[in-house]
C-alpha cells in the first residue's frame, strides 16, 4: 500500500502543479545557473515562472530539476523569487509514508483514497483484485487530478477567469 500511494502521490503532484513553492535566489551579475534547493523533504519537478525584485518576469529554463539557467546574466546583483511545483522523495516518514502538505490530504483526501484503491485493485491474482471497481476508482481519481489541475491553475479562486479567446477567431499566420 506504501508503495502504490507513494507512486500515486508522485504522479498526482507531477500532473497536476499543485504543490508549489517559492525559493528567493540571490543572483550575481553575469552569472547564470543556479541550484535550487526546496526546504522540505520534497523533489522540484518544474520551473513555474521567475520575477525579479521588480515583479517583472525573467527568462529561466531549468533543463534539469533544480538547476536554474538563466536565459540572460543579470546586470546586478539582486533578488530573484524562483516559483518551483514539487512533488515527493525518499526519504519517507518513520512509517514509511511520503511527506507532503497537511492541506492537500485534507482536500483531496478521497480522490487520493480513489487513486490508491483503483490501483490496489487493479493488481492481478490478489484477494482484493476487482477489475470493475478498480476502473471506478481508477476514473474518479483522473477527474480529480484534472480538477485539481485547473484548481492550481486558477489558483484556487471560485470561478475564476474561464473565458477564453474564441479560437474560431485566433490568427494562426503572421502575414
Amino acid at each position: 500500500i506504501q508503495l502504490e500511494l507513494f507512486s500515486l502521490l508522485n504522479e498526482f503532484f507531477q500532473e497536476t502543479n499543485i504543490w508549489t513553492e517559492d525559493i528567493d535566489v540571490p543572483v550575481i551579475a553575469g552569472l547564470r545557473d543556479y541550484v535550487l534547493v526546496p526546504s522540505g523533504v520534497s523533489a522540484i519537478n518544474r520551473l513555474m515562472g521567475v520575477v525579479n525584485s521588480d515583479g517583472l518576469q525573467v527568462a529561466a529554463l531549468m533543463k534539469t530539476p533544480g538547476e536554474l539557467h538563466l536565459v540572460y546574466p543579470p546586470n546586478v546583483a539582486a533578488i530573484y523569487t524562483v516559483q518551483v511545483a514539487l512533488t515527493v522523495t525518499d526519504p519517507v516518514t518513520r512509517e514509511g509514508y511520503p511527506e507532503f502538505p497537511d492541506w492537500v490530504l485534507n482536500k483531496y483526501g478521497t480522490d487520493i483514497l480513489d487513486g490508491t484503491l483503483g490501483r490496489m485493485m487493479s493488481q492481478p491474482a490478489k484477494p482484493y483484485t476487482n477489475e470493475r471497481l478498480s476502473i471506478l476508482h481508477s476514473r474518479r481519481f483522473e477527474t480529480a487530478k484534472s480538477k485539481a489541475k485547473v484548481e492550481a491553475q486558477h489558483r484556487n479562486v471560485y470561478r475564476g477567469q474561464s473565458w477564453r479567446f474564441p479560437q474560431s477567431f485566433a490568427s494562426r499566420n503572421w502575414r
